[in-house]
């Protein structure tokens, strides 16, 4: 792969700032329709959050456990299958579909979520007989909000009327949490929180997580199965890429954008920090929200009202990751790829909890159950999770060896004797995610997943300025690798002025034939 740290032309048709997921979708898909792209990125490899890295001999993804929609579903090829069947790079990735697609450990109870509806319903039917009938209606639910969610995905922005007509069951619960559907539909309240059990991926508990993002995620992994792409996430990253650069785009690494050049009204470019001058009638934003519009465009050149209404949003929680090996046989201790430990069957308490520094739950993820290459032999690499407030302390560096140690202490009661086989360990603060990505406050899932920051509450890809438009986790639909994606295919359809997300898919494989 080629990658420069100048743009080669002074002249493109669009411009991407930043690799993160949404912003390499959208540069693959415009250079596969023949549009002239530029990627910039200041980090030293493409991908955000799909990044990987090496330490002690072995490879880590960097935030990204689990993806949605890698295989063949009931409805066809999931999203990212279709996407990278459509740019012609399926070949550049080997997905490894993971079942259980989690482990959530309660007190007194194991919960190993298997995938498929079927498989996934009665996972819980096992567990809590009485609620069978609840169960099940909620997971029905639950599909029907990702089927209307797909069905109005090409609505205008403030369609209401429409979406009650054509979406019923998303208009019902727009507003909702996932904790006020599921007691609709569940009495017992430890039957609803192993339901709600992967609520960490959103960084919000059931009483405050919008369900219809909730219901969305669970759907994408539960009925199209949950995938790990072996190599890491990294080759997903890369196999964008490879499809940019031989469409013709290019890809600027270890480069920043220190303007988006406003003239008349409109984006009309960018500069880089290097000085060149490059022009463009397309950027494509994927950075962080209040920076694209603050630091990048200008408050000058935003509407006084957008500023407060995007200075009164609330990002997302960071979190504390430890990365780290052990000899120890994990799958024999139980481990599956990807665990929840709960010290409580109550979220809400949890979540206090993080907020007062104590760790009630951690997420325990061991990636070489799905690839062995990821470690040497004999070792499994894991990963840690906590999600936590970037200002929980005034001094991340100071805190971290202390986080590092808890954390290993909490898994090390899950696995005991584990802290006695350790390779080297590397912690990952809050501070660490801002450093690399620059998002504010270190955010993992862009603005928080609350019902009042979800749909046409969160930022659109369009923008008042003309020629300005935004991709990633900050806008619609949402946070995840799955959410992230969508909008970039979302902002290369409105670039190329495609109304129907079905003629566009048609135009993009009429391209690749």
């Amino acid at each position: 792969m080629r990658f420069h740290i100048e743009a080669e032309h002074d002249a493109y048709d669009a411009v991407i700032i930043g690799s993160g997921a949404g912003g390499l979708v959208s540069a693959a898909l415009l250079a596969h329709l023949g549009r002239k792209v530029l990627v910039v990125e200041r980090h030293d490899r493409p991908g955000g959050y799909l990044h990987s890295f090496r330490r002690d001999g072995c490879l880590f993804d960097s935030a990204v456990h689990l993806v949605g929609g890698c295989g063949e579903g009931p409805n066809g090829p999931g999203v990212v299958l279709r996407l990278l069947r459509a740019l012609g790079v399926e070949d550049e990735c080997d997905f490894e579909r993971v079942d259980p697609v989690y482990s959530a450990i309660f007190p007194g109870m194991r919960i190993d979520a298997r995938g498929g509806l079927a498989g996934f319903t009665e996972t819980h039917i096992e567990k809590f007989p009485a609620e069978k009938a609840g169960i099940e209606a909620l997971v029905e639910c639950c599909r029907r909000i990702r089927l209307e969610t797909e069905l109005v995905s090409g609505l205008e922005r403030g369609a209401l009327r429409s979406l009650q007509a054509t979406a019923p069951t998303l208009f019902r619960y727009r507003r909702a949490t996932l904790e006020a559907v599921a007691k609709d539909f569940i009495e017992d309240p430890r039957a609803r929180a192993a339901f709600g059990a992967l609520w960490p991926y959103l960084g919000l508990p059931p009483s405050r997580v919008s369900f219809l993002y909730f219901a969305t995620m669970l759907m994408s992994y539960v009925e199209d199965g949950a995938y790990y792409c072996r190599g890491s996430f990294q080759r997903l990253a890369r196999a964008l890429v490879k499809s940019i650069q031989r469409d013709g785009g290019e890809v600027l690494l270890r480069s920043e954008v220190r303007r988006i050049r406003v003239e008349d009204g409109r984006a009309q470019g960018i500069i880089l920090e290097n000085g060149q001058v490059i022009d463009a009638p397309l950027v494509i934003s994927g950075a962080d929200a209040r920076q694209t519009f603050e630091e990048l465009i200008g408050s000058e050149h935003v509407d006084p009202r957008r500023l407060r209404s995007l200075r009164a949003m609330r990002p997302s929680l960071s979190a504390f990751v430890v990365y780290g090996s052990t000899t120890m046989d994990l799958p024999a201790a139980g481990a599956t790829h990807e665990m929840f430990f709960y010290d409580t069957w109550d979220h809400d308490e949890d979540y206090a909890a993080l907020h007062r520094g104590e760790l009630s739950r951690i997420g325990f993820t061991v990636p070489t159950l799905a690839d062995p290459s990821l470690a040497p032999a004999g070792r499994h690499a894991f990963q840690i999770t906590v999600p936590l407030p970037f200002d929980f302390t005034s001094s991340w560096k100071r805190d971290k060896q202390r986080w590092t140690d808890h954390l290993i202490e909490r898994a090390n009661r899950a696995f005991p004797g584990l802290d006695k086989q350790l390779g080297d360990i590397q912690g990952g603060t809050p501070r660490t995610l801002e450093r690399y990505t620059r998002n504010t406050s270190g955010a993992m899932y862009g603005w928080e997943l609350s019902p009042d920051q979800i749909g046409p509450k969160r930022l659109g890809g369009q923008t008042s300025i003309p020629g300005l438009a935004l991709a990633g986790h900050w806008t619609q639909p949402g946070a995840g690798v799955y959410g992230a994606l969508t909008s970039g295919v979302d902002a290369a359809r409105s670039a190329v002025g495609t109304d129907s997300p079905a003629e566009f898919w048609r135009a993009l494989e009429s391209a690749s034939d």
